[in-house]
């Protein structure tokens, strides 16, 4: 969906979506480590979403008076639908704090996008600049994690 073009209530709803699947994508992911501090990192990471979606979820409701129902048809960034699988080896947390950074990174651009498109709107617009700050904060937080982590590995890094 074209952001441009987005209602309020769509962007809402779309941000909601995102949020459920960036939680769904890190509690999976969790699910299949068996590494305890990669296990804590995405723990962590849905518990962020998680907040994320409720407090986007509560502002939906209270707005337009309907209960918000996940539409199995709404598609989000493909970056979330990275398969968990994929990152089992002794890199894991790395990449769990590489491929954070760049989620947050993405999620930061388009509640910047919506602050900015539904600026006459005080409410949906500090509501989205706000989410892009917690999500600019969390980027710095994964790049810290991982150039801790990285420096912390003895031996070349092969991502």
């Amino acid at each position: 969906m074209e952001n441009k073009e987005m209602t309020a209530k769509e962007a809402l709803s779309y941000a909601i979506h995102a949020e459920i699947e960036a939680n769904e994508f890190y509690l999976e992911w969790s699910i299949n480590t068996n590494d305890p501090a990669a296990k804590k990192e995405l723990q962590d990471l849905a518990d962020w979403e998680a907040q994320h979606r409720d407090q986007l979820t509560n502002i939906y409701e209270s707005r337009f008076s309907e209960k918000f129902q996940r539409n199995p048809n709404v598609t989000v960034e493909p970056a979330l639908k990275v398969k968990a699988d994929e990152f089992k080896d002794v890199y894991n947390v790395l990449r769990i704090a590489s491929t954070a950074y760049l989620t947050e990174l993405t999620s930061a651009e388009f509640y910047s996008d919506m602050a900015k498109k539904f600026a006459d709107d005080e409410e949906l617009s500090k509501t989205f600049s706000d989410l892009a700050d917690m999500e600019k904060s969390h980027m710095q937080l994964m790049l810290k994690r991982y150039l801790r982590l990285k420096e912390d590995l003895s031996g070349p890094l092969m991502l």
